[in-house]
């Protein structure tokens, strides 16, 4: 029976380390994928190997220490089956019966005088010790991985802060909030959305760009909110019809925008707001904090004409009035009005062919024009400088899939 025993454990502790090496493969996935749990599913993986490892070795030491050996291997199979995922238990649970097969031969082999016993207690004491220290290394990498609900986002050990505007650094991505917004519906007609009673839209405009020397899938990370003393965690975003997205394959050296959406409580809205950007950011959060009826100013990344004040108080410009174009294609007709103020036409083309329109009126702000509507949440910006026009977008804007306002536009006529 000892010997029977013995090939079962090392039949056991074999397969098990198969499905150790499955159970790593699937948490190292999920790790790539931003999933929440990933850190724990790894850790299990490591301790299914390890503990499939130990049931192998002490299924070799039962043929010459029987004691030893089924000690060892029960040590090791019930900590496998705690610490090392559901795939490894099952065959743990194989291995915890060859240790009570070498059990039982052992004792019938000494009830037939058929071993000498002498110095077992040392070999008791080095099969305890193998299967605990790991157990307590394990242990501590799974149990570990679980954050505390209760524990601040912006007080877990070793994260940074960064501020809306800034830039946070990964291996494979940069990532750049522009601005933090709050809304009930999204978008207009077919593809509009509503937030459900009692909650609300929370808005990221993010900006990626891939700086690996291959093309990596980014993902849109976990939105974390402090509420009530608890830590919730919003691992979901939005699916909007016609809102860009920066969800998806990045290529080498290139960037992508677009918007990140989360549903949360409207009473989530006011509470401090923390944002882990996705593959890779582990260890960073975004401390957004914008409150409900606050707009955060989009950084642009168009560049500004020099000297775009200059020409003196914009209310008093009308020579400006005509049709300007950008190298995109897109267009932009400025008017004077009937009632003495200046109106915009603007017909913008996406890179994929898409569109989007803005028909209204300017209002004077400072040293430039703005065009508002809040029912499209929708801001546009419009600096002069001689003959050129530049553009700036905050908001939706309802305008098509990846199609933005924003550019340098020239007169031309």
């Amino acid at each position: 029976m000892i010997k029977a025993g013995g090939i079962l454990a090392i039949i056991a502790g074999l397969l098990g380390l198969l499905a150790g090496v499955v159970t790593l493969f699937m948490g190292g996935l999920g790790a790539a994928f931003a999933t929440g749990g990933a850190s724990m599913v790894v850790g299990m993986g490591w301790g299914g190997i390890l503990f499939s490892l130990l049931v192998v070795v002490y299924g070799a030491i039962a043929f010459a220490a029987p004691r030893a050996g089924a000690t060892g291997l029960a040590l090791s199979a019930i900590a496998g089956m705690v610490l090392g995922g559901t795939l490894v238990a099952i065959l743990m649970a194989l291995a915890l019966i060859a240790a009570v097969m070498v059990w039982l031969g052992m004792k019938k082999a000494e009830d037939g005088q058929q071993l000498v016993t002498a110095g077992r207690w040392k070999g008791m004491a080095a099969a305890v010790v193998a299967p605990v220290l790991a157990a307590a290394l394990i242990g501590g990498q799974v149990f570990g991985s679980k954050e505390s609900a209760s524990e601040s986002a912006a007080a877990a050990p070793g994260v940074q802060i960064a501020q809306v505007g800034q830039t946070a650094h990964s291996g494979q991505f940069d990532v750049t909030v522009r601005g933090v917004r709050f809304a009930e519906t999204l978008g207009r007609g077919f593809g509009e959305e509503r937030a459900t009673p009692g909650t609300v839209f929370v808005i990221l405009d993010v900006l990626v760009r891939c700086v690996d020397n291959e093309s990596r899938f980014y993902t849109s990370g976990d939105l974390l909110v402090e509420l009530d003393g608890k830590m919730l965690k919003f691992d979901r975003s939005e699916t909007v019809l016609g809102l860009e997205s920066p969800v998806g394959s990045i290529n080498p050296m290139t960037e992508k925008s677009g918007y990140v959406v989360y549903k949360i409580p409207t009473a989530a809205a006011n509470a401090p707001l923390h944002w882990t950007p996705g593959r890779g950011f582990d260890k960073v959060r975004f401390a957004l904090n914008a409150p409900v009826s606050g707009v955060s100013s989009s950084k642009s990344s168009v560049e500004l004409p020099a000297n775009a004040s200059a020409g003196g108080a914009v209310a008093d410009r009308t020579d400006i009035v005509g049709r300007y174009a950008s190298q995109g294609g897109s267009t932009l007709d400025i008017r004077r009005q009937g009632n003495g103020q200046l109106g915009i036409s603007l017909f913008a083309i996406g890179p994929t062919g898409n569109t989007g329109e803005a028909d209204g009126s300017l209002v004077v702000a400072g040293n430039a024009y703005t065009y508002q509507n809040a029912e499209l949440d929708c801001l546009l910006t419009f600096r002069i400088a001689g003959n050129a026009v530049a553009v700036t977008q905050e908001g939706i804007c309802g305008f098509g899939m990846n199609v933005s306002a924003e550019g340098t536009y020239r007169k031309q006529s």
